[in-house]
């Protein structure tokens, strides 16, 4: 049977939740960045648009989400050209936001997943590394250039100005970042998203943001959890190179230390060199390597627009 493949919307929450579940439970998103689902059930709430789903009649039985760089067939439907279907329609969601590649994650010992990867016209693209900071490691307090202050980020003002400044610190990133207003709009309606989870840095004196560092302390119910990720740290490109993101990663220690929280845990891209060598020098160390794979998309013709 051919299978049903579309974008998914909000009728297929519960149905990918579910999916979602198993997956991570069967050791199936070893090869993400969120192993345990935390971020990526957040993510199917705020916008189940982000990922692509097969169906055999009504039931779900794989999905794709380029933005989590994740494609996951169930056992008992793999080698039924499911995963090439998706793998089809991963293209059009990437060619959709114009983005030139469509990246898949998988770790170096998956032989199966490298195959199939290969098979389906993929090529190595780069190496992820999980970067964790010894819990004993002393926290050095962050110091700002004269003319810039730290503050929490506001929901009430800060929405539309810090998503403009992370799309411009990402936009030559290795693999791909970018948000939108409406979806951390819809991400604001998560109460256990607290504004000071986010800080960020701007013009003293006025509401021009240069920098900001993100944290998930992995809040469930308003209680926070035993360790934490600085998950996102930014700085404007025309501030780059000044020591500002230094800084930033303090401050993001600083900010799930004085939680309570010891462990904090990044990832970065082998192929950003300064930005890893500025977390090891802070004293990050490995603990997880991660592969990415690419493939290109075709550019879209006027007759697909």
């Amino acid at each position: 049977m051919t299978p049903d493949v579309r974008v998914l919307g909000p009728g297929d929450v519960e149905a990918l939740g579910a999916e979602m579940a198993r997956a991570v439970e069967a050791g199936d998103m070893r090869a993400s960045s969120d192993p345990d689902g935390a971020f990526i059930h957040k993510l199917i709430a705020a916008d189940p648009g982000q990922f692509g789903g097969a169906f055999a009649g009504r039931e779900l039985v794989g999905l794709i989400s380029p933005e989590v760089k994740i494609a996951i067939v169930r056992p008992d439907r793999r080698r039924q050209g499911i995963g090439r279907a998706l793998v089809e329609l991963g293209l059009e969601m990437e060619r959709q936001r114009d983005r030139s590649n469509l990246l898949l994650g998988a770790l170096p010992d998956e032989a199966i997943a490298h195959a199939f990867l290969a098979s389906c016209g993929f090529s190595f693209h780069s190496v992820v590394y999980d970067l964790d900071l010894p819990p004993d490691r002393a926290v050095v307090a962050p110091t700002w250039p004269a003319g810039l202050v730290a503050r929490s980020f506001d929901r009430e003002r800060d929405v539309e100005s810090w998503v403009a400044l992370f799309n411009t610190a990402f936009a030559d990133h290795p693999t791909p970042l970018q948000l939108s207003p409406a979806f951390i709009a819809r991400g604001l309606a998560d109460p256990d998203f607290v504004d000071a989870d986010t800080i960020l840095v701007e013009e003293e004196g006025t509401a021009e943001l240069i920098g900001f560092c993100a944290t998930d302390v992995q809040r469930r119910d308003g209680v926070h959890g035993t360790s934490a990720e600085l998950w996102s740290i930014g700085v404007r490109p025309d501030r780059q190179g000044q020591g500002l993101g230094r800084q930033l990663v303090r401050a993001g220690v600083e900010r799930v230390r004085a939680l309570g929280i010891a462990d904090a845990h990044l990832s970065v891209n082998a192929r950003n060199a300064s930005a890893l060598g500025l977390y090891e020098d802070e004293g990050f160390v490995r603990s997880r390597t991660r592969e990415r794979y690419a493939r290109p998309v075709s550019p879209a013709t006027e007759t697909d627009r």
